[in-house]
C-alpha cells in the first residue's frame, strides 16, 4: 500500500533486519520471539529515536531553525540522538537534561558533549515545568536572533508519530516476505510516540497483530492518557492532509493496552532481574538491551508470557529500540 508521509530527512539506515531469536534458557515460557532491530539504525544515531527526529528535523528545516531544544534524563537516548542528528545537519543542541550533572562524562553524556550539544540540567523538581524552561530558553535566544526549534520530550508528538507508522510499513512488508504474522508487537513505552505511531501503522498497513507496551516509568493509565493526547494532538496537526482517510481518527486511550509492573525503582534503573536479564541476553543470543527501556520491555514480555498471555507457538515481535550506550555507567552493577 502507498502511504504519502510529510517531508523527511534522510538520517537513519532503514528498513531495520528481523532477526528470529534463539531461545534463551533463563527465560523458558517465550514464544518464538523475533526482534526488530531498531538498535542498527545506526552508529551514534542508534536506537528508534532517529526514526522520530527524520521528520522532526524536517520540520525544523522548514522553518529555518539553526537550533534545536529538546530534553530527557541524564542519559536520554533521544537527547543524544539529537545532539548527534543536529551535528550531521550542521545545527546546534540545547538539551535540558533533568538531574545533577555527573562528575565525569559516561555513555550517553559523553556522546552529547562530543557532537558539541550545550547541556543544562536542572532538577527533579523543575521536571515538571520542562515546557516552560525550553520555551524561555528560545525566547533567549531570539533575542540575540538565533532561531530555535522545540521538539519535546522523546519526539513523542505528532510529527514524530511517523517515525513508528514507517516502521509499521517495514513490519507489513517483513511480514510477507517471511510468511509470517505477528500476533503481538512488543515496545517499550517511555513517553508515548513509538506506541501512537505503531497504532496507527497497524490500522494504515492492516497489520494483524496487537501493539502491547510496557511502561518503563509511570503507569499503564498514565501512558494511556499520554498516548490518546499525543493522537489528538495529531489529529488536529494533519487534519487537512488526511482528513478522510479510515485509519485517520484518534486512538481512545482504551484501546491502548500496556503491561505494568515491570518498571524497576525508577526511570532508567534496573531491578536485581533486570541486570539479570541483561546478562542471559547478551550471553545467550548476543542482544545488548539496556537499563531504561529494552531490558524492562524484555522482562515484561517474558513476565507476561510466563502468566500465560501467548502460546508457545505464537509469533511476537519485539521492537529492540536500542540504548547501548547507557550500559556503560552501569559498568560496576553488570561486571
Amino acid at each position: 500500500m502507498h502511504f504519502e508521509y510529510p517531508p523527511t530527512l534522510k538520517l537513519a539506515n532503514l528498513p531495520t533486519p528481523v532477526e528470529r531469536m534463539r531461545p534463551v534458557p533463563e527465560y523458558p515460557d517465550l514464544p518464538n520471539v523475533y526482534i526488530k532491530r531498531d538498535d542498527l539504525t545506526g552508529a551514534a544515531l542508534s536506537g528508534n529515536k532517529v526514526r522520530k527526529l527524520e521528520f522532526a528535523l524536517a520540520e525544523a528545516a522548514a522553518v529555518d531553525a539553526r537550533i534545536v531544544i529538546t530534553c530527557g534524563g541524564i542519559q536520554s537516548n533521544h537527547a543524544r540522538a539529537t545532539a548527534v542528528a543536529a551535528a550531521r545537519l550542521g545545527m546546534r543542541a540545547v538539551l535540558v537534561l533533568r538531574g545533577a550533572a555527573p562528575e565525569e562524562s559516561d555513555g550517553n553524556v559523553l556522546l552529547d558533549r562530543l557532537a558539541g550539544a550545550e547541556i543544562r540540567f536542572i532538577t527533579q523538581d523543575e521536571w515538571p515545568r520542562v515546557n516552560e524552561i525550553m520555551a524561555d530558553i528560545v525566547l533567549e535566544l531570539a533575542a540575540s536572533e538565533q532561531e530555535a526549534y522545540v521538539i519535546p520530550e522523546g519526539a513523542s508528538y505528532p510529527p514524530g508519530v511517523f517515525g513508528y507508522i514507517r516502521a509499521a510499513q517495514e513490519i507489513a512488508e517483513t511480514e510477507k516476505a517471511l510468511g509470517v504474522e505477528f500476533d503481538s508487537i512488543v515496545a517499550a513505552v517511555g513517553s508515548g510516540g513509538t506506541y501512537a505511531g505503531l497504532a496507527y501503522g497497524k490500522r494504515i498497513f492492516a497489520l494483524k497483530g496487537n501493539i502491547l507496551g510496557i511502561n518503563v516509568l509511570d503507569t499503564p493509565e498514565y501512558f494511556a492518557g499520554r498516548i490518546a493526547a499525543i493522537s489528538e494532538d495529531f489529529m488536529k496537526k494533519y487534519h487537512g492532509r488526511y482528513r478522510g482517510a479510515s485509519w485517520f481518527r484518534p486512538i481512545p486511550a482504551s484501546e491502548v493496552e500496556i503491561a505494568g509492573g515491570y518498571d524497576g525503582p525508577a526511570y532508567a534503573v534496573p531491578a536485581a532481574e533486570g541486570l539479570d536479564l541483561i546478562r542471559a541476553f547478551a550471553r545467550g543470543t548476543g542482544l545488548f538491551l539496556d537499563p531504561a527501556y529494552t531490558s524492562k520491555a524484555m522482562l515484561g514480555l517474558a513476565g507476561e508470557a510466563a502468566k500465560g498471555r501467548w502460546k508457545k507457538s505464537d509469533n511476537v515481535l519485539f521492537i529492540h529500540t536500542g540504548g547501548i550506550f547507557s550500559l556503560f555507567p552501569w559498568r560496576r552493577e553488570l561486571g
